[in-house]
């Protein structure tokens, strides 16, 4: 496991410094759109080659998906690692520096290792199974706050119009529920946040398994709770995470509003 997790960490900051280098410098004819609303730069993809080709050189025997060029390496391979090369494109494009890079491995269907790297706040976060989670080696745990006292961040669903108007339902009931709500704009970030205690829930709805997967696993290592809007623990786009007392409440909302 260590290894794993050794090699995680690496590449997210290895990442990381390549976003760093870039940032600010993005012209208007560096960036492709994706889909409506859904932006990528070559920034993205530099992040990514160099991120897949560390860790294949070190793993060549396992699997690499990544948001950009999708799964490459031995595919039958039971390890999957799972990256998001930058993670809050948008915020990079604009010039607002919450962004990250999310590392995670796969081995079956269980998340065993990852890593977050935010690199405008040098924030390194790292989990292993059963190892708990850190936040620059120093061991990090969900929050205990009360629900009146409680700050929950979310992601609006900027690419998915016609859910808005039950997201903003849902957005309404944890407004008047807990103390206050953010909207970072990069899932990875809610997700290491949350599990080091300054947000004590998050909840968002059809995110790809590479802006999740690293997270998810920070969030259970550090005493959280994890689930779909179902309340599965399954990796499936749709994301709420907290504290368990926070995470009951997020689920009724959901329950009322978005299932």
């Amino acid at each position: 496991m260590e290894e794993y997790i050794k090699t995680a960490k690496e590449a997210a900051v290895l990442g990381g410094h390549i976003l760093k280098e870039y940032f600010k410098k993005i012209k208007k004819e560096d960036i492709e759109s994706k889909s409506v609303k859904d932006f990528v730069t070559y920034v993205d993809k530099l992040s990514e080659e160099r991120i897949r080709n560390f860790i294949l050189s070190v793993h060549p025997d396992h699997a690499f998906l990544g948001e950009e060029e999708g799964v490459v390496g031995n595919t039958e391979s039971e390890y999957l690692w799972i990256v998001d090369p930058l993670d809050g494109t948008k915020n990079y494009i604009n010039g607002f520096e919450i962004f990250a890079v999310s590392v995670a491995l796969q081995k079956g269907d269980q998340i065993v290792a990852g890593a977050i790297y935010v690199p405008m706040l040098d924030k390194l976060y790292w989990a292993g199974k059963g190892e708990g989670a850190y936040l620059n080696g120093e061991r990090i745990r969900i929050s205990n706050r009360p629900v009146e006292m409680a700050l929950v961040s979310t992601g609006f669903p900027f690419r998915y119009i016609e859910e808005l108007d039950s997201y903003l339902k849902a957005f309404r009931e944890a407004m008047i529920t807990f103390s206050a709500i953010r909207r970072p704009g990069a899932a990875a970030v809610d997700l290491a946040m949350t599990a080091e205690g300054v947000f004590d829930g998050f909840f968002e709805m059809k995110l790809s398994i590479w802006d999740i997967a690293a997270g998810v696993l920070l969030i259970k290592e550090s005493g959280g709770i994890f689930t779909n809007f179902e309340g599965e623990e399954k990796l499936d786009g749709n994301v709420i995470a907290g504290s368990p007392h926070i995470h009951e409440e997020l689920y009724k909302i959901v329950k009322r509003t978005l299932v």
